[in-house]
């Protein structure tokens, strides 16, 4: 038999407490508490799965209390939602800020009260599932790093101390040499003793050299992966981690390190990077199927979508033009419990004043010339599922007011009707403007405003997450209708995406490269990139999958940064908006060499 869930509920109202406890007593365990102090302690003895908590109470209020449990290890991954008698944007949105996930207003609704509190335990179940598995994967990793030190500790390696000189000549080196190079240590520590250096292969030797002397420079411990060769004549990769002596005067007067053989390391390091990726787009896959991307911002977009989903609050989406407003509304409905009610999406600027009340409340039979029947408007099309509004900056004060006593729950009466309608829709709105300005402006009304600015998400452009173009690329080519003669995505096709600023974002990029597969013309802003008569056809360029132009396309894009940058590795890292670890594993991982 499964435990119920325990509610703590607190109120000191006996009335609210009564009602409550009827509502929630057969499906829950209730814990009551009627002051501040009371539900603090009740909360850390029994750790209950969800607290419904009074703003008003005799000894604090319900804001002191939420920020306390936040502050608590032991309570603060409560869920919180607030009780209060006082419909109030202002209180709503304080509400929010100090960690509460809910806002009901009383008289209470038993059907309200009953699915606000089942969707965020499911919410909190499916925070506790993504925490196990973030577990897991931790857990996993953390074996497979320690079975990678215990690879490397059982490694035949090389302890060496060196003179600090550019041909790295060794005054010392472990028994291990033999088994790792074919050459005993005598061979570069002896009377006639060879460099080190000449057994490094000949490519490798200048991005060693600026490696450890950027360390040095900056006293820092170096690790450098590279190719020797050995007595036998093969080509073996070694990883070498060292750092520089110091005297008392702080001058350097050698360097003492480990070099090891990094073959299985490597692959192992690989594994752990496919396995990682793998596991990651495992935990993504349930935000969207219809979003792309997964660059930080995008992350940080996923997450308030899941936020957003989990309150009954309306919401305002921001974005520039082009950017998915639409999608990202959609998802908010899909995710919320208004999933199997009506989304319906309405493009405020298109609506004309003269038919605002017809579209919006609708209207009856024989109302107008023209009115042959009965038609439900968008309030009522929406009621108990969301009412997308596009463009909202473009409603009129006069629709302002209308629209605003319809959702604050005074109904509406269709044209030509008699009787006052009320319904319930969720409003989720998004405008490309702002919206502080209209007000300040005197466009829109304050009410209206804060009515609907309850929950807002913003969209980052496509310029600040260039990182996703690739696979927005490969995502829109699975759209696009299969023909078989398409230009080819080259290097300096991908390039030109990767650097142009996407004024018009994802629906720009979408129209350049549906023209420019089908076309062969490929123009950006005003510039034509690419014209149709001196693109390459498809025929006559070699076929290959999209993963494997886009890895070409990033293998040369790389080369040719670090050209510019005269291959110093941190402005390369730095004019790539990476870091320093990730751009020298790209470097390894497409086996790029200083030329």
């Amino acid at each position: 038999m499964n435990k119920k869930s325990s509610i703590l509920v607190v109120d000191d109202n006996p009335i609210n407490l009564r009602v409550l406890v009827k509502n929630l007593q057969t499906e829950y365990d209730l814990l009551v508490s009627k002051t501040g102090e009371a539900a603090l302690k009740n909360a850390m003895n029994h750790t209950p799965d969800i607290i419904l908590l009074d703003i008003m109470l005799p000894d604090m209020d319900g804001f002191t209390v939420c920020e306390r449990l936040q502050e608590n290890e032991i309570t603060s991954s409560i869920p919180i939602i607030f009780i209060s008698s006082v419909h109030d944007p202002l209180q709503k949105t304080r509400a929010f800020a100090v960690g509460g996930v809910d806002y009901v207003t009383k008289p209470f609704h038993q059907a309200e009260v009953m699915a606000r509190v089942q969707t965020h335990l499911q919410l909190k179940s499916m925070r506790e599932v993504l925490e196990q598995q973030k577990n897991i994967i931790s857990r996993q990793l953390s074996e497979k790093n320690r079975q990678l030190s215990t690879l490397m500790d059982n490694l035949f390696g090389i302890a060496y101390r060196a003179d600090v000189d550019a041909d790295r000549t060794m005054q010392l080196m472990s028994v291990g040499t033999q088994a790792l190079t074919g050459y005993p240590p005598e061979y570069f520590t002896g009377r006639n003793a060879n460099s080190f250096l000449s057994i490094v292969l000949e490519k490798d030797r200048g991005s060693i050299r600026a490696k450890i002397s950027e360390a040095l420079t900056k006293k820092e411990r170096f690790e450098c992966e590279y190719r020797i060769v050995l007595k036998s004549g093969e080509t073996k990769w070694v990883r070498e981690q060292g750092v520089g002596l110091y005297d008392e005067e702080d001058s350097l007067y050698a360097i003492e390190g480990f070099i090891s053989d990094a073959t299985k390391s490597k692959t192992q390091e690989l594994g752990i990077r496919k396995e990682n990726s793998v596991l990651k787009k495992k935990m993504q896959a349930h935000y969207s199927e219809n979003i792309v991307g997964d660059s930080e911002p995008m992350q940080n977009l996923y997450e308030m979508i899941l936020k957003a989903a989990g309150t009954d609050d309306n919401v305002i989406v921001y974005g520039e033009s082009g950017t998915g407003k639409e999608l990202v509304s959609r998802a908010v409905h899909d995710h919320s419990t208004r999933i199997n009610g009506n989304f319906v999406p309405v493009n405020c600027g298109a609506v004309p004043e003269h038919l605002f009340e017809s579209e919006f409340f609708g209207h009856k039979k024989g109302a107008f010339t023209g009115a042959v029947a009965n038609r439900r408007g968008f309030l009522e099309q929406a009621d108990n599922g969301t009412l997308f509004l596009d463009e909202l900056g473009e409603i009129s004060q006069m629709g302002q007011i209308k629209l605003l006593r319809a959702i604050e729950g005074g109904g509406f009466t269709p044209v030509g009707g008699t009787g006052v309608v009320h319904v319930r829709p969720r409003i989720v709105a998004a405008t490309n403007r702002d919206l502080m300005e209209l007000v300040k402006s005197g466009a829109m009304r304050s009410d209206f405003y804060y009515r609907i600015h309850v929950v807002p998400i913003y969209i980052p452009p496509l310029r600040e997450r260039k990182h996703d173009i690739p696979q927005l690329i490969e995502h829109f080519m699975r759209m696009f209708p299969r023909q078989d003669c398409c230009s080819p995505i080259t290097t300096e096709v991908m390039n030109a995406f990767v650097q142009y600023d996407w004024p018009g974002n994802i629906r720009e990029l979408q129209n350049a490269l549906h023209q420019y597969l089908h076309l062969g013309t490929l123009i950006l802003g005003e510039e034509q990139v690419i014209s149709g008569r001196n693109a390459i056809k498809q025929e006559y360029m070699p076929q290959e999958t999209l993963e494997r132009a886009v890895a070409r396309f990033e293998r040369q894009y790389i080369i040719d940064v670090l050209k510019r940058n005269d291959w110093r590795r941190m402005m390369t890292a730095s004019t790539l908006q990476i870091d320093r670890k990730t751009l020298f594993r790209k470097m390894r991982h497409h086996n790029i060499v200083e030329e």
